[in-house]
């Protein structure tokens, strides 16, 4: 069982955009470890990242490369250049594959020659060795949650140079946001309110996400009741519960979320199983799936999109 999870996390998080966008191809033999000679570059100024680790960068960062979707979003919001990118999240011109997410290639990263690598530590933690060894500086971000975003965006704007870029970004952010906030409570008056149960995982292998997972966070911020306040353990990622199908419809959720993994057809799977006919949620074809890089790869500052999307699910305008 514990094999099967981890295997199910890796899917989760490694597995490519939603069906019908462009896939890169990877290098065909990645390298795991960073095995290249040389010293690393002094650099000219000294920051802290968000995994707590100095790193040493240039007075003037432009070319940057990206090792995960989140660090992909931020660079190309504060308007970096990004020359290389996972395989494993849509293709972008002008940005060449550099192995996966989970494993990054790091002598193609450093043929690159790019200013700055920048990573994600909460899908990247098992690499922050590789990332200490590598011959260019790496910056991690770390956020689960929309006030982390925030930080992030500035901690990161600050880092690279782009501080009046990064405030700009965290007041649009924040000026979409409140207002999704507000008109969620507006509808919610008129629409009443709604139990959400947000799950994943493939055939009968289902979990729950909780409150304090990323779409948990924005959940409550929109003022939804999640269906599974206290998931239990042994979820495949942190604040995602192992849950029986029979026993998730007894939840008799208003709307289902789901994070589509593996092949999909989880969704399908709950409109059809005689075990959910009677939930809320089903009677009134409320059940969605929902796209997994918006709402589980990649906090960041796409955040107020992914709030505005699930208040026009959960409370369309009439």
């Amino acid at each position: 069982m514990r094999v099967a999870l981890a295997a199910l996390a890796a899917l989760l998080l490694a597995a490519g955009a939603a069906c019908g966008s462009e896939r890169q191809t990877a290098p065909p033999r990645p390298t795991p470890t960073p095995t290249l000679e040389g010293a690393r570059p002094a650099g000219e100024r000294t920051v802290t990242d968000m995994a707590g680790r100095e790193v040493h960068l240039p007075a003037r960062i432009e070319r940057v490369v990206v090792t995960a979707p989140a660090a992909a979003d931020y660079a190309r919001a504060l308007g970096l250049q990004v020359i290389g990118q996972p395989s494993d999240i849509p293709a972008a011109e002008g940005a060449r594959p550099v192995g996966s997410t989970l494993n990054p290639d790091f002598p193609a990263i450093a043929a690159l020659a790019p200013d700055l690598v920048i990573g994600d530590a909460a899908v990247q933690g098992a690499r922050i060795p590789d990332f200490d060894r590598f011959t260019v500086p790496v910056y991690l971000v770390k956020a689960a949650d929309y006030l982390a975003i925030l930080d992030a965006v500035e901690r990161l704007g600050e880092a690279v140079g782009r501080q009046e870029e990064a405030a700009a970004l965290r007041a649009d952010l924040e000026g979409r946001v409140v207002a999704a906030a507000l008109a969620a409570r507006e509808r919610r008056a008129a629409q009443g309110g709604l139990r959400v149960l947000v799950l994943t995982g493939a055939g009968r292998d289902v979990f729950a996400a909780g409150p304090a997972t990323y779409i948990g966070n924005l959940l409550s911020m929109l003022g939804a009741e999640n269906a599974l306040a206290n998931p239990p353990e042994g979820g495949p990622l942190p604040g995602f519960g192992v849950i029986d199908p029979g026993a998730a419809a007894l939840l008799a959720p208003d709307v289902v979320l789901v994070l589509p993994a593996g092949d999909g057809g989880l969704d399908t799977l709950i409109r059809t199983d005689p075990a959910w006919a009677a939930a809320p949620a089903v009677r009134s074809g409320r059940v969605y799936a929902i796209d997994r890089m918006l709402f589980l790869r990649a906090p960041g500052p796409r955040v107020a999109e992914a709030i505005e999307t699930l208040l026009g699910l959960l409370w369309p305008a009439r």
